[in-house]
């Protein structure tokens, strides 16, 4: 494993934050990525302040099809905002968001310890799926929560279909011998998005590393066409 990818797959296997770059032909954006099994009040206090960006719940396309769950852009397009959903950015991908939700135990919803609350029973509700019980994630998942919320839900497309924060933090997770559950959010400066050079500073103060996106699929890749 390439020694960027094993610092970043350790860090992100001991509850610290990592920093993901996707390319400067894409976002050219980096992103603070925990898993979402260590999450807590002060991890997104952290994401909050220092990354600053959209704090998003990831998960693969295939666990949220096994509890109903479908992207907001097909939503969108059934209920009659084909016009509005049809377009994409500059970048080029489908987006990858589906539901917003809180746990229905939250105060207001956006408290840091609300959405860490929120993300924690997610990260529950995936960790169900992956261990097969998949009735017992979808009752948890259709009683516990309340939509919409404070907290959005990707559904990540995998690497062979998008080369997004959200398949690339997954991949990672993937990876680290990790369940594919994390917390993505960017890392902005005043009025755009944090240089990566001023990102690998921040990275540097927090034992941290910046990992490139051709390093983690070159990796991922090398897994999984063995």
């Amino acid at each position: 494993m390439f020694s960027s990818v094993a610092k970043a797959a350790k860090l992100l296997s001991l509850g610290e934050p990592v920093f993901i770059h996707d390319s400067s032909s894409r976002e050219d954006e980096v992103d603070m990525v925990y898993h979402a099994s260590f999450i807590d009040q002060r991890r997104i206090s952290l994401l909050r302040r220092i990354a600053g960006g959209l704090i998003c719940y990831s998960m693969p396309k295939n666990i949220g099809e096994a509890l109903g769950l479908k992207y907001m852009s097909d939503i969108l397009r059934a209920s009659g905002y084909a016009e509005l959903a049809s377009r994409t950015l500059r970048y080029g991908d489908p987006p990858n968001f589906s539901l917003w939700v809180n746990h229905i135990n939250v105060s207001t919803g956006i408290r840091d310890s609300d959405r860490a609350l929120t993300i924690k029973e997610l990260d529950k509700v995936v960790e169900m799926v992956v261990e097969g019980r998949v009735a017992e994630a979808k009752e948890k998942f259709y009683r516990e929560f309340v939509a919409p919320g404070h907290v959005p839900i990707l559904l990540g497309r995998g690497l062979n279909v998008r080369r997004g924060h959200t398949e690339l933090s997954l991949a990672l997770a993937e990876l680290a011998g990790l369940r594919p559950s994390v917390v993505i959010a960017e890392v902005l400066d005043v009025g755009s998005a944090m240089a990566v050079s001023k990102v690998r500073e921040v990275a540097d103060k927090l034992g941290s590393v910046v990992v490139e996106s051709d390093e983690i699929i070159k990796e991922w890749l090398g897994r999984n066409l063995c």
